[in-house]
């Protein structure tokens, strides 16, 4: 597409959306000039993901807004229904579950995914519908609200359990005081808008009332819910700002094509809850543009939207999306970047915790087999198809001595060990990582194992542009062209053979793939190292040993893994096994006992 296939656009507030080929809607956009903000994209400092947009393109469609609020709501629901291809997009994407307090004479709690206009007030949005129920249920402890929404109250002859166990005040049979009933439903309010201690106060004051007239059976109901509340929310040990802060307050983590955004809500000094989102498509895409997707979502279903929202720092229109705050809430909203004091660490905790966060969505990715690193190391590196088959390269050796080879192989992401290789280096009495590294690479590739192990998409080789230059020979002489990767320690860089070192987030998933195979590669070539030493020095040792020959050595090195093993064996179990007997049992034996004795190594 280019700007001769351009409508004619108006210089107003709306969106805008780019079809494909195909019809469908690859990006949309908001602006508060559409003519100026679409022309940008042909510009030329026009980015890259301008420019990827407009190669796809062949259609723009415009929608005129009368504010640029309206544009930023308008946006969000657009890309929640086309789901573009370059826009930035919830991974999660749903509708998001509530509380109800319902507007009933004796109102309860309901479960529920839709805000309407029934006089109920609704509470949320809730992160997973399991966060709402563990809500309802605590509240369902703490207070003794009724459970049977919808049900005409004074039907029941007798009352219901929860009656008798002090958990329900029994307006279904008429039972309920409507004052008593009205407290409770405040204490209700107070805590599903965070107000926690409040409550707790009013439980301490039923608890106090309730002793001072000497019932202290209501008095112990009291004090259980004072304690379950304690218990259940912690609030005596949350994170507190002294100040009694109503606010929210967000973090932002990236990690290549994904991102995370957390945002933490206090109220009334204290933290009471957190809602997260994990998104996708977020490689080219600015900081902005992330936090502006989940801030559009969640707070065009919020129900409650606090004085004060901190955000980290990113180029976001503050101007606008304040607006569209107070628009929301009915009043005076400021969104701020703390830059002093201690909001500025409320925002490095959710930024950490984002980070975090991030990793964990990307590990569990990489547990169910989507591997969303294979795909991430393509786009880093520019290759044709993804490298779904990578064999890692080490090597090891103790001054020179002992050189072997690792060669790790993983699969969408997985090790598959069952494919694993280990080589001894031959033709060494120096260190040479270069030759060693040449020769396992040639030997991986020609002769036995070439026929046995299919050809990967990506050589992994752990070191420099020496040690990838030696692989590269290798390849070379193998006559294979496969696409090899250097990995080096200082600072995890990736190397490429066109002379580029990539430095990118330890977060990143290509890069946590590549270290993960990397460190595995590293773990199997020391381990055969060890076991080389190991088998060599115990051989050394039986060289010494009267009445063992080659057979017998071979024998014992076959049952034993270690000298130390073997020195502690009885002779029952020397002699058993085959090919030893009980004359060579007690020879090693006695052989062993001389060399443990006092002044053995005098000389």
């Amino acid at each position: 597409m280019t700007r001769g296939d351009l409508p004619e656009l108006p210089q107003q507030s709306g969106c805008y959306l780019f079809h494909d080929a195909e019809g469908d809607v690859v990006y949309v956009g908001k602006a508060i000039n559409l003519r100026s903000r679409v022309r940008s994209y042909f510009g030329r400092h026009a980015g890259s993901k301008a420019r990827l947009i407009t190669r796809q393109a062949v259609r723009l469609e415009f929608i005129v807004t009368s504010s640029e609020v309206e544009a930023l709501v308008l946006e969000a629901n657009l890309i929640k229904r086309h789901k573009p291809h370059f826009n930035v997009l919830l991974k999660d994407d749903k509708s998001y579950p509530f509380l109800k307090l319902t507007a009933e004479p004796f109102p309860t709690l309901v479960f529920t995914r839709r805000v309407v206009k029934d006089g109920g007030t609704y509470y949320g949005p809730y992160p997973s519908a399991g966060a709402v129920r563990r809500v309802q249920e605590l509240i369902y402890v703490l207070f003794p609200l009724r459970r049977n929404s919808g049900v005409p109250l004074q039907t029941r002859r007798k009352p219901c359990l929860r009656f008798h166990m002090g958990r329900c005040l029994a307006p279904c049979i008429g039972e309920a005081d409507p004052e008593a009933y009205a407290r409770v439903v405040r204490q209700v309010r107070a805590f599903l808008e965070g107000r926690v201690v409040e409550t707790a106060h009013d439980l301490e004051e039923g608890m106090r009332a309730a002793a001072g007239r000497r019932d202290f059976e209501l008095a112990t109901t009291y004090r259980d819910r004072l304690d379950a509340l304690r218990r259940l929310t912690g609030f005596d040990s949350a994170v507190v700002s002294a100040k009694g802060d109503d606010l929210d307050f967000l973090g932002l983590a990236r990690a290549g094509n994904f991102a995370m955004v957390q945002l933490f809500q206090m109220r009334r000094g204290r933290v009471v809850g957190r809602d997260k989102r994990f998104l996708t498509n977020a490689a080219q895409a600015a900081d902005e543009e992330v936090l502006e997707r989940v801030l559009a979502d969640y707070y065009g279903q919020a129900t409650h939207v606090p004085p004060l929202v901190l955000v980290p720092e990113t180029e976001l229109d503050v101007a606008v999306w304040e607006a569209f705050l107070c628009e929301r809430a009915g009043r005076r909203v400021e969104l701020r970047t703390p830059r002093r004091g201690d909001k500025v660490e409320l925002v490095a905790m959710a930024q950490r915790n984002a980070r975090t966060g991030v990793e964990a969505e990307i590990a569990l990715l990489e547990r169910r087999g989507e591997a969303p690193g294979v795909r991430e190391l393509q786009e880093l590196l520019g290759l044709e198809a993804p490298p779904w088959r990578i064999e890692g390269f080490d090597i090891s050796n103790l001054m020179g001595t002992h050189t072997v080879a690792s060669i790790v192989v993983f699969e969408g992401g997985r090790a598959k060990k069952s494919e694993y290789r280990r080589l001894r280096v031959r033709g060494l009495d120096k260190p040479d990582d270069f030759f060693s590294m040449h020769q396992a690479v040639l030997r991986r590739y020609t002769g036995s194992l070439a026929d046995k192990l299919p050809p990967p998409d990506l050589l992994l080789i752990d070191g420099g542009k020496g040690q990838m230059s030696a692989a590269r020979r290798a390849l070379d002489e193998a006559g294979l062209d496969l696409p090899l990767v250097g990995l080096a320690k200082k600072q995890e860089t990736l190397l490429t053979e066109d002379g580029r070192d990539i430095l990118v987030p330890e977060t990143h998933p290509a890069l946590r793939l590549l270290i993960n195979v990397r460190d595995e590669a590293h773990r199997t070539a020391v381990g055969y190292n060890r076991q080389r030493r190991g088998k060599a020095m115990t051989r050394s040792v039986l060289d010494g040993v009267p009445g063992i020959g080659p057979k017998r050595r071979d024998a014992l090195l076959a049952h034993f893994s270690s000298i130390d093993q073997l020195r502690e064996a009885d002779v029952g179990e020397l002699a058993s096994i085959p090919g030893v007997g009980p004359a060579a049992a007690e020879a090693v034996k006695a052989y062993f006992a001389a060399s443990a004795a006092p002044g053995a190594d005098a000389d």
